[in-house]
């Protein structure tokens, strides 16, 4: 039996092919992952970290996971100063 592509209809990331509900990691594993990225690389503690980050989603009319994502996977340039 093959197993189709998910799709974000089942509350999957279309991002991440072979996805199951298994192996999807938990939507608080990201935003855990990025506050530590920004204490390393901008010198905060996870509570200033985790406010950067809350504050970037507000003003890019994001949400929190979004804003998570693109730290994980771009660095926190995109983050206020």
């Amino acid at each position: 039996m093959s197993e189709s592509a998910p799709t974000g209809d089942h509350g999957m990331d279309p991002r991440c092919p072979g996805q199951t509900a298994a192996t999807r990691p938990e939507p608080g594993i990201d935003v855990a992952v990025a506050v530590d990225l920004v204490m390393l690389q901008r010198g905060l503690t996870a509570d200033e970290a985790y406010e950067l980050m809350r504050v970037g989603a507000e003003e890019s009319g994001g949400d929190l996971g979004s804003v998570a994502s693109d730290v994980i996977d771009l660095g926190t340039a995109r983050l206020p100063r």
